[in-house]
């Protein structure tokens, strides 16, 4: 694959997965908790456009869910962690962002009822 293909692919992924992004914040928006919805907002986000290597050259890049997908399917277990752990560290990010944006608004709603 030459670079331009991939480039090209790697365009038509992020423009489907804006376009999916779209209809998931819109699915979400009905659920009232806050704290429920930015989560399940930030796990599509996480799962969609965490980009990860694509085998063993460091050349390309690949969505780690599909990494870790194709890894578990044709290489096992073992070799599935590598972008299962892309993943995880993508997913721990979200929650600290998720946290202190909770403890802002936090922070915030009390400043207002103080005042």
């Amino acid at each position: 694959m030459i670079e331009t293909e991939h480039l090209l692919g790697w365009l038509v992924y992020i423009a489907t997965g804006i376009a999916c992004g779209f209809i998931w914040w819109q699915l979400t928006s009905y659920i009232r908790h806050g704290g429920w919805r930015d989560l399940l907002r930030g796990v599509f986000v996480v799962v969609i456009f965490t980009p990860w290597y694509a085998g063993d050259a460091h050349e390309f890049l690949a969505p780690a869910v599909v990494v870790l997908l194709m890894d578990l399917l044709l290489e096992g277990a073992t070799a599935g962690i590598k972008g299962g752990v892309a993943l995880l560290f993508s997913s721990f990010a979200m929650l600290v962002v998720l946290t202190i944006r909770a403890l802002l608004f936090k922070r915030r709603v009390q400043k207002a009822e103080d005042s």
